[in-house]
C-alpha cells in the first residue's frame, strides 16, 4: 500500500501539468475518480487483510468521488467545457458507487 501510495505522488507532478489549466476543484475531482476506479479494479480472494484494505479504499475514494462529481455537475452546469471534462472523468466506479 505505501509503494502504491508513493508511487501516485511521483506522478502528481505529471498530473498537474497536464490539468493546471482546470480549477483545483477540478483536477481534485479527476485524481479522486482516478483512484476510485484503480482500487474498484482491485480484488484479492487470498489476503482478507489487503481485501479490507481494498474495500476501505474504495469505500473512501470512490464516496468522495461521486459527491465531488455531483457538486461540480451543478457548480459547473453552464460551463459545457467543464462539464465534459467532468462527465469523461466520472466513470464507471464512481457513478454507480453505493456505500
Amino acid at each position: 500500500m505505501k509503494i502504491l501510495i508513493a508511487a501516485l505522488l511521483c506522478c502528481l507532478p505529471l498530473l498537474a501539468t497536464a490539468e493546471e489549466k482546470l480549477p483545483r476543484d477540478v483536477a481534485q475531482f479527476i485524481e479522486q475518480a482516478q483512484m476510485c476506479e484503480h482500487f474498484a479494479g482491485e480484488w484479492d480472494d487470498h489476503d482478507k487483510a489487503r481485501q479490507r484494505e481494498i474495500t476501505q479504499a474504495v469505500a473512501s475514494s470512490c464516496g468522495q468521488a461521486q459527491r465531488q462529481w455531483k457538486r461540480l455537475s451543478a457548480k459547473y452546469a453552464r460551463q459545457p467545457a467543464l462539464q465534459k471534462v467532468i462527465a469523461d472523468n466520472a466513470n464507471d466506479a464512481v457513478r454507480s458507487f453505493r456505500k
